[in-house]
């Protein structure tokens, strides 16, 4: 990152700085990512009975908080819990959420992130939708870089779950995940 930033420093086009600029977000948004790649494979699993709903309902509000052009909602019928590590679930729906939002944002400022969450036998599922179009247009997430989708599809795995991303029926993007309500 020095050298991006002694590049932006010399004397250059108003072009290369705005490279040097995505250079050094792209290089800040990996570090972080292997920050928590490195804190998630070093800990220990400790998994315990966590309730889904009040997570979402949680990141949510968070979520409506940072970014309040957007519409967020949780559909969930019933409290739905699991038996699972909580740091990892938390780092998933964290990681969808938020490229969901950036989505939603890119296509309508004013658009919607709709969480539906349900069971049905063993397992827990949560469809993710909103109104982007982050099936067709690399730019709706102009600074991601796909490693925190591929660290999510990688730690539902390691809970015995599946992460499918689906275009939406009316358009936008659905990201499903399903996992066992117990380990």
């Amino acid at each position: 990152m020095a050298y991006v930033g002694l590049i932006r420093q010399a004397s250059i086009s108003p072009e290369v700085s705005e490279y040097c600029n995505y250079i050094q977000q792209a290089l800040l948004d990996i570090s972080d990512l292997v920050q928590e790649l490195l804190s998630v494979t070093h800990q220990k699993t400790i998994p315990c009975v966590i309730d889904i709903t009040e997570i979402l309902t949680e990141m949510l509000k968070e979520y409506q908080a940072a970014m309040p052009g957007i519409s967020f909602a949780l559909n969930a019928g019933v409290p739905l819990t699991c038996y699972a590590n909580e740091q990892h679930v938390r780092l998933i729906f964290s990681n969808l959420l938020k490229n969901a939002a950036e989505a939603a944002y890119v296509a309508n400022p004013s658009g919607y992130v709709t969480v539906y969450a349900t069971e049905s036998g063993k397992y827990l599922h949560a469809a993710i939708h909103n109104n982007g179009d982050c099936m067709d247009n690399p730019q709706s997430k102009p600074h991601g870089n796909g490693m925190g989708l591929g660290i999510c599809y990688w730690l539902t795995e390691q809970l015995g779950g599946k992460l499918q991303i689906e275009r939406g029926v009316n358009g936008g993007g659905v990201v499903s995940v399903s996992m066992p309500r117990n380990m």
